[in-house]
């Protein structure tokens, strides 16, 4: 699928154009994976009064794994309602 004059630059740069073929479907799957983890951490960290800022960044740069911890963590602020 890549066409001779890309593969011939990659080939200049000593990357496989197969290789890069191959990788691209993960990559696209771990880009999905990060964005759909986005909004849940930034919603729930929220809810739980944290900075949603902060979290949302952690949540680009570390798919999954900032949305379980902040889902795990106490909340910072009182539950609204009645206690």
């Amino acid at each position: 699928m890549i066409d001779a004059n890309s593969a011939a630059v990659l080939a200049q740069f000593g990357v496989d154009p197969a290789m890069l073929e191959m990788l691209l479907p993960l990559a696209a799957g771990l880009t999905v994976l990060t964005l759909a983890t986005v909004i849940p951490t930034g919603v729930i960290a929220t809810r739980k009064g944290r900075s949603r800022s902060l979290w949302v960044v952690l949540a680009l740069s570390i798919p999954v794994i900032p949305l379980l911890v902040v889902w795990l963590l106490p909340s910072v602020k009182p539950p609204d309602g009645p206690s």
